[in-house]
């Protein structure tokens, strides 16, 4: 009797221990209390942002538990992180559906001043009214060839100013005053990229020299057409702004730091997750090695695309060997999506207010038996998703449903396998008609969603051309979202030379005020709770991530933003003041402003803050 009872006492014993041990295991890292958390675990498409908590607790990246202050307080042990956030409000973290950091980076004089010496190569900013520039180029340029050493790059970027106001009067300039033969001139004996604030790129003969050296047999694709030396795409323009920074002129290591130092600077923006299309080696290469080695601040779901050539696609192993490498990656970084043609164009149902107006939109890029079509159906029929693409208005969104209704049915998918898929399309521009939303419904797709456009006055040349319909078709966020489509929120713009923040693109949204203070179609508002879940849970759903992302559930990442005043109740006017104290990402304060870090007794952290940014004087 007695060796029974010592054995029971030792179970016992052993039971305590065990179970000592399994709690102390699970002692958070870091507990964040007495605030107001929106968790949005309501995933569905309607304005209930979910369950509203005090408090939640951390454990190795991830969400333990959520619930009130008392008792997730109760769960911390001595070495865990206490944070009181003084009923300060957090939400999930921001997703950019379509944000081109890898483009976008490197106008950015804060990350490249940083990161690029003269003796690497010459990289100049001018940040100047229209009506100077002109003279401060000249200036800039004799500058840098006196610095320059023979052969050297020299990269000049013309930045569009602090409000992104400078934008026309900059573009009047390139290819007018200022000329690929200006460069030459100016230039004979270096290699000269001139980049301006957005996308338009030009190049001087020594340049092309360069880049023909670099593709060697495949230079012919990207030979210098004088036709289009202005142009953000074509052969002139996108070939110069997409490869050449990521395969010519920079080299991987400062390549690698610039994206480093960018995905930081977007995490003090509150976003922890951009989808964007990768496509250079250059580019794959840098992200790679820096997930490699952990460096990676903010989490990136990219798009796969090479749209100078079109026709692999075509080949039937190409697609299928392709569509096999979605979803692989880390949690840092992941192939979500292939774009295996050329950019959507501006082709639509609507009549026009002129037969110029007609004239500009030019033809449809998926028309029948077209090889932006051939590419399309291939990828689609072989298993891939679509996702990343820039797409134009109503006519080509016709094109490209019909694409993929014909390329799943002779692939013989199901209506749910269909589904399943979750193609995706962005920009919405001028799309969609009222009556695509129930096709995209069906299909189960995904729509980004460009508010800047509305902002920067691409709503007022739509009213100009095609009058109030078309302005409905802009950016239709009330239409998508009363059909119980999935929406979300791109940026698609550098902002990170300007004083505009996720938060303006997210009032944007919200409200469609123009810079010029007109209101394009009210008709088409939402809630600030729609855009919200637009921004965080739709935005996980198009990475194909919502099991992990998007919501502050248990079990899921970490990743969530700190405001400064309540997002659910301030002014809809002030939504686009408000800004993010702080930043996690898997558990890790990644941004961190100086006056939050003292409260907390913390250390400010992130490039916004490091390299000098706005968020340096928060």
């Amino acid at each position: 009797m007695k060796i029974k009872i010592s054995i029971l006492i030792a179970i016992c014993s052993l039971y305590i221990v065990s179970g000592s041990v399994v709690r102390a295991q699970q002692t958070p890292d870091t507990i964040l209390y007495n605030g107001k958390i929106i968790t949005m675990d309501n995933h569905e498409v309607n304005e209930n942002i979910g369950t509203i908590v005090q408090a939640l607790a951390i454990k190795d990246g991830h969400i333990v538990t959520v619930g009130s202050t008392s008792q997730i307080k109760a769960l911390g042990g001595p070495k865990t992180t206490m944070i009181d956030l003084k009923g300060r409000t957090v939400s999930p973290g921001f997703g950019a559906t379509h944000d081109h950091p890898m483009d976008f980076d490197q106008v950015n004089p804060y990350i490249v001043k940083k990161v690029v010496s003269d003796d690497v190569h010459i990289e100049r900013f001018i940040s100047a009214p229209p009506d100077q520039i002109l003279n401060q180029f000249m200036k800039v340029m004799q500058e840098s060839v006196q610095k320059a050493k023979p052969g050297q790059w020299i990269r000049i970027s013309i930045l569009y100013g602090d409000d992104y106001q400078w934008g026309p009067g900059v573009e009047s300039l390139l290819g007018h005053q200022i000329n690929k033969q200006l460069l030459d001139t100016l230039a004979p004996n270096n290699p000269v990229t001139l980049r301006s604030g957005f996308a338009t790129v030009m190049v001087n003969s020594r340049g092309m020299e360069e880049v023909r050296k670099s593709y060697e047999n495949e230079r012919v694709k990207f030979d210098y057409d004088p036709g289009k030396e202005v142009s953000a795409e074509g052969k002139g323009g996108t070939f110069f702004l997409r490869y050449l920074d990521q395969n010519v002129v920079y080299r991987q290591q400062e390549l690698r730091e610039i994206y480093r130092q960018g995905l930081s600077w977007m995490g003090g923006y509150g976003v922890t997750l951009t989808s964007s299309g990768l496509y250079t080696p250059g580019a794959v290469e840098a992200y790679r090695t820096l997930d490699q080695n952990k460096q990676m601040a903010i989490r990136l779901a990219y798009s796969w695309q090479w749209r100078p050539r079109p026709d692999l696609w075509s080949d039937p192993y190409f697609p299928q060997i392709m569509t096999t490498m979605l979803g692989q990656g880390s949690d840092h970084l992941w192939l979500v999506g292939l774009w295996p043609s050329e950019n959507g164009a501006n082709c639509t149902t609507l009549p026009g207010t002129s037969p110029e107006v007609k004239q500009r939109e030019g033809e449809c890029h998926f028309l029948p038996g077209g090889q932006q079509e051939t590419a399309l159906y291939y990828m689609v029929k072989a298993g891939g998703r679509l996702a990343g693409i820039h797409t134009g208005a109503d006519s080509d969104i016709d094109n490209i449903i019909s694409i993929i209704e014909r390329a799943s049915k002779d692939a013989g998918m199901t209506p749910d396998q269909i589904r399943a898929k979750r193609h995706a399309y962005d920009h919405l521009a001028m799309s969609p008609r009222p009556d695509q939303v129930p096709k995209l419904k069906n299909l189960g797709m995904i729509v980004g969603g460009w508010n800047l456009y509305i902002w920067e006055g691409g709503a007022a040349q739509v009213m100009k051309d095609y009058g109030e319909q078309g302005v409905q078709w802009v950016v239709p966020r009330k239409s998508i979202f009363q059909g119980g489509v999935r929406e979300t929120v791109e940026i698609d713009r550098p902002i990170g030379y300007t004083n505009l923040t996720y938060m303006n693109v997210l009032a944007t949204g919200i409200i469609r005020k123009g810079r010029d203070g007109i209101v394009y179609a009210p008709q088409q508002t939402i809630s600030r709770e729609v855009m919200l879940k637009s921004a965080t849970i739709h935005a996980a759903y198009y990475a194909l991530r919502e099991d992990q992302l998007g919501s502050l559930e248990p079990g899921k990442l970490a990743d969530l933003v700190v405001f400064d005043h309540d997002y659910l109740t301030v002014p809809v006017d002030d939504i686009g003041k408000l800004r993010v104290m702080m930043t996690m990402v898997g558990g890790k304060i990644i941004h961190l402003v100086p006056s939050l870090a003292r409260e907390w007794g913390m250390q400010p952290t992130g490039a916004q803050v490091e390299l000098g940014g706005h968020a340096a004087q928060w």
